[in-house]
């Protein structure tokens, strides 16, 4: 009975001992932070590497050699990769801010990575940091907070959106000049600031690309954008209906198929463009003779 009795005993004193070790285990995991638990579901609303691109929405700005960006949604700060499509929008804020110091409302396609930490002594350590690489550049807003009401919070221009949603005509981009166009009374976006798709060329259909083919007015008179495989920048400038695009440049990567005969056709229309109209979310370019050159489709941000 005695001999029973201590074989017991010591069945319990194994199972303490190893829920013991248990314990101690998962605390030491916590404190090197490889947890089983996931951070996600530890802290929600926390910036979490992601393999998967999606749309973002921040406070862009830059700040020694470098930018940040304020994720509107989780209210974290992070370094932006000097890659993927960073160099368009870093060129884009150079162009638009008024000052050193400006932070601008920014839409990105992008995806969060974790790379080593930029300081050397918490590199050295094996100390990793997020970071925003920036797939697509989508675009710059002259807000300059996450706050406010939704319309600023979508990047789209506060005076279109309102005018939209009172059947009103759109106004004429500040800073442009020229007089109301009549062609715009039914608009629901704005001629500048817009992400503006193409989706025909010269009467055909534009190819599914690897890169979308777009441009974007920038309110500075600066045009960026994509021709299917390149960056692409140059300059514009309007007039009521009339508009004029010029010094277009795009960076020199080799193109091939669809994506290069699509780019030369894209470069050549924009040297031609002489006026311009909007039906609903659709912007149509002309040439000097009225001729139909392109149509091009508002992409909603999300």
């Amino acid at each position: 009975m005695s001999h029973s009795l201590w074989r017991v005993a010591g069945v319990v004193l194994a199972v303490a001992s190893l829920a013991g070790c248990s314990t101690v285990s998962q605390k030491w995991s916590q404190w090197r932070g490889t947890s089983s638990t996931s951070a996600a579901a530890q802290q929600p609303g926390v910036l979490q590497p992601s393999t998967e691109t999606g749309r973002w929405q921040g406070v862009y700005s830059y700040e020694a050699d470098s930018g940040r960006f304020l994720d509107c949604k989780t209210g974290q700060t992070v370094p932006v990769l000097m890659e993927g499509d960073n160099a368009l929008l870093e060129n884009a804020y150079m162009a638009s801010r008024n000052g050193p110091n400006t932070a601008m409302l920014a839409s990105v396609d992008g995806r969060i990575v974790e790379r080593p930490s930029a300081d050397p002594v918490m590199a050295q350590q094996g100390k990793k940091e997020l970071a925003l690489r920036v797939e697509r550049f989508v675009s710059l807003s002259s807000a300059t907070s996450c706050a406010g009401d939704k319309a600023k919070n979508l990047g789209v221009p506060v005076p279109v959106a309102a005018a939209a949603a009172a059947g009103a005509t759109a106004a004429v981009p500040a800073g442009q000049g020229g007089t109301k166009p009549a062609a715009a009374e039914q608009a629901t976006v704005s001629l500048d600031n817009t992400y503006w798709k193409l989706l025909t060329l010269n009467g055909k259909a534009v190819p599914r690309l690897d890169k979308e083919a777009h441009i974007i007015l920038q309110q500075q008179g600066r045009l960026v954008g994509s021709g299917g495989c390149n960056r692409l920048m140059g300059s514009w400038k309007q007039d009521g209906t009339q508009l004029a695009i010029s010094k277009v440049a795009g960076t020199r990567m080799a193109c091939r198929g669809a994506a290069s005969s699509t780019e030369s056709a894209m470069l050549k229309m924009l040297g031609q463009v002489a006026s311009w109209r909007i039906h609903g979310d659709q912007l149509e370019l002309l040439d000097a003779k009225g001729k139909l050159l392109a149509q091009l489709q508002a992409v909603a941000l999300r």
